[in-house]
């Protein structure tokens, strides 16, 4: 026969695996009849090795407390059940709790893995689709920052121009929390049509835009561990791009992105308003941006719905404001004078 202290050694559900149906009728069973005891029920027809893993589970669970001499006390059933859920919440919050640690733990080992087998750690990509499903990939299990650098290519021009693209939604890590991201944009995407909503769009849920003449080529670098270099600006079909991970060339292209970004333009915010005491409104501002960002008067006048003429009439009004004699030096006042 099982001793008492058999029963209620510690224990878990996986240590006596028992089906909650099973479990649920011998509680029942035991609750309607407070007389039971071990050998009652095995002369009932229950099995004794099943019988064991029953009482030893409910006991474990503070359901039932198991004499010496085999008699079986049953809790009274609500605050029992009451303790036994709780502590079951206290167990599921800390095993989501520790989800995140156990998930960068995942991917660290499968990563260093992955280098062992491949030390040059780099694919080739040969085609636009290719190098969205990989970006996408590397962007969701992205943790602490998503440096961007977009030049005018295929797939920076998809991303500004089709249509049903959010540019609204944060990019968030598995906690829910906002990534740090920054973003260099080649100022002749301003070329598309919409362009200027769709980046103010993006840097209003949380992507922090320069806008920048002459980018060389389009790249995402995730968390400083992975990379994707994306080379649509020379080859429209995207053949000769490359995913990277765990290189020292992420670092180097980290290093571009965020040297692009301190020499670039800022992206005015799209509710900026009007600045009185300059006497500029908002509209001024973008003019000011988009051109000390190298755009030409076509570029400004599309992306604000305007025609050439209205851009060139303003820009003279702002030369005279900040006293400029050229062009350059609207930009240098506009500097200087905290407009830009």
């Amino acid at each position: 026969m099982t001793t008492h202290g058999e029963l209620t050694a510690p224990m878990t559900t996986y240590d006596y695996l028992v089906p909650e149906e099973e479990l649920r009728r011998y509680y029942v069973e035991l609750i309607q009849d407070p007389s039971a005891t071990r050998d009652s029920l095995v002369a009932a027809g229950a099995h004794p090795a099943t019988l064991d893993r029953v009482l030893g589970l409910l006991a474990y669970r503070g359901l039932i407390e198991i004499s010496l001499d085999g008699r079986i006390e049953v809790a009274p059933p609500e605050p029992a059940l009451a303790a036994f859920t709780s502590e079951v919440e206290r167990e599921i919050r800390r095993v989501r709790a520790s989800a995140h640690q156990l998930g960068l733990l995942h991917r660290k080992a499968r990563d260093q893995e992955d280098a062992r087998r491949n030390p040059l750690r780099v694919a080739t990509l040969r085609s636009v689709a290719e190098i969205r499903a990989v970006t996408t990939s590397m962007v969701a299990e992205a943790e602490e920052s998503v440096l961007a650098m977009r030049a005018y290519g295929t797939r920076s021009i998809q991303l500004l121009t089709t249509p049903g693209i959010d540019h609204d939604a944060p990019t968030l890590d598995s906690a829910g929390h906002p990534l740090r991201q920054i973003a260099v944009y080649d100022t002749r995407l301003l070329e598309l049509d919409g362009a200027l909503a769709s980046l103010q769009r993006r840097q209003a849920a949380g992507e922090r835009i320069r806008l920048v003449r002459d980018v060389p080529l389009s790249a995402i670098v995730v968390d400083g561990m992975s990379a994707v270099i994306d080379l649509t600006n020379v080859d429209p079909d995207g053949d000769g791009s490359a995913a990277v991970w765990d290189s020292p060339l992420i670092a180097g292209m980290a290093g571009m992105v965020e040297g692009f970004f301190r020499r670039g333009t800022p992206l005015p915010d799209i509710d900026e308003g009007n600045d009185p005491e300059a006497g500029l409104t908002a509209r001024d501002r973008t003019i000011l941006t988009l051109l000390a960002s190298g755009a030409s008067d076509p570029m400004v006048a599309r992306q604000l719905g305007v025609s050439v003429r209205t851009v060139e009439r303003r820009v003279r009004v702002l030369m005279d404001q900040l006293d400029a004699i050229s062009r350059m030096q609207l930009g240098i006042e506009a500097v200087r004078h905290g407009l830009l």
